[in-house]
């Protein structure tokens, strides 16, 4: 990696630090967009997301054991049979543009009804089986994983420990699976896997400063803006690309 890449890293995590999401979320097109191949971008950019992840699951001050143990159960079968139908169907199907619209329409809905209780999904389980199957295809599970977790609690130090934590196991499965089945890592892009730390430590500033309304509309206020980009880049590359 060059230091271009190296800064663009750091910049998603200082998102990821304070939001919990960030780094796979934008990470991932953006480094698809550099020429990397789809499982190369995991391999790349799991590492650094399981450091920040750990570092928050440790210094949480609320924590939601049942929460990863839902991850484990309904996700995790879901996204081994995402990262399986994207290695055989060589990304013919475009998964981007379903989720953005997902996204899209969930923060929409989540903006209006900022007060607990007035949006809430109803069949939690369903939500985090196709959170699985959506961050197994794609690797842009983040924003609804953050959703579903904005859902489940409204307390900023739990939501982002569901964030987490969920992103923690979703990463090691992805790199143990991709490692042994598709694609071994190169151990040149772990040279500044201590960044992310760096990065967490220094970002904890902004997120301690952050009350539990701001860091719910800045959430989706991103999740927004996200699903837009990647909708329009969806629809470009449709159009204009093939």
């Amino acid at each position: 990696m060059d230091l271009t890449e190296i800064v663009v890293i750091s910049i998603f995590c200082i998102f990821q630090s304070v939001f919990g999401v960030g780094l796979l979320l934008l990470g991932t097109p953006t480094f698809l967009l550099i020429g990397y191949d789809f499982f190369e971008v995991l391999n790349i950019l799991l590492p650094y997301s399981i450091v920040i992840s750990l570092f928050q699951i440790v210094v949480s001050k609320k924590r939601n054991f049942l929460f990863g143990k839902k991850i484990l159960i309904h996700s995790i079968p879901f996204l081994i049979l995402g990262l399986i139908t994207i290695h055989l169907f060589k990304y013919k199907i475009d998964f981007i543009l379903i989720t953005s619209i997902i996204l899209i329409t969930f923060s929409i809905l989540n903006i209006i009804n900022l007060k607990r209780g007035k949006f809430k999904i109803k069949n939690v389980n369903f939500a985090l089986k196709f959170l699985g199957l959506v961050h197994g295809l794609t690797n842009l599970g983040g924003t609804l994983l953050s959703l579903i977790s904005a859902n489940v609690h409204y307390n900023k130090n739990i939501i982002r420990y569901n964030i987490s934590s969920g992103y923690f196991i979703f990463a090691a499965f992805q790199l143990l699976l991709v490692n042994l089945f598709f694609k071994q890592i190169d151990f040149e892009y772990l040279k500044f896997i201590w960044l992310p730390a760096i990065i967490f430590i220094l970002s904890q500033i902004i997120f301690k400063k952050i009350n539990n309304i701001t860091f719910y509309k800045m959430l989706n206020i991103f999740t927004l803006f996200y699903g837009f980009y990647i909708f329009i880049d969806a629809i470009y590359s449709y159009f204009f690309l093939f």
